[in-house]
């Protein structure tokens, strides 16, 4: 089943959880309570969306809470039931990411400068490049990832060959 040194994932004999570990005990935590902060943040845009867009939800007490349950369950049952669903974001986030962050404000600088109410100068033409550098190489480390994480599925199914 598994060839020496061992499975992936599987802790070797000689080794021992401890200091040396501390830092991903750390991370852990730290990817748990950013994740605790931010998916109550997002699911409650999408609620509210949803309760201004419907006047049952407001008035009716059963449907707002059978609505949010909803919303919770399905959110839970698209990550755990979408295949490669971290790796498909990991692609979202890329592209979306450094378009809303760099790309856009300097689209809008430079449209402000066309019209003579804004500067477009050799920073924000480097802050351009720099941003689309960026979603170039995080586009192609993402899409490894997917390939990657396709192929390893891939070839569980196939019985590894």
């Amino acid at each position: 089943m598994c060839e020496p040194p061992g499975c992936p994932g599987v802790i070797p004999d000689d080794v021992r959880p401890g200091a040396k570990w501390t830092s991903g005990y750390i991370l852990s935590i730290a990817v748990v309570t950013n994740l605790a902060v931010t998916i109550p943040i997002v699911l409650y845009c999408v609620i509210f969306t949803m309760e201004s867009q419907f006047a049952t939800l407001k008035t009716s007490r059963f449907a707002n809470l059978t609505m949010r349950l909803g919303v919770v369950l399905g959110s839970v049952a698209i990550a755990l039931f979408v295949p490669f669903f971290i790796e498909i974001l990991g692609v979202i986030s890329t592209v979306l990411l450094v378009s809303i962050q760099i790309l856009l404000p300097c689209i809008i600088s430079w449209s402000l400068s066309r019209e003579g109410k804004s500067r477009f100068g050799a920073l924000e033409y480097g802050l351009f490049v720099l941003g689309c550098v960026v979603m170039v190489i995080g586009l192609n480390s993402s899409l490894r990832n997917l390939a990657a994480a396709i192929r390893a599925a891939n070839s569980k199914q196939t019985g590894g060959a």
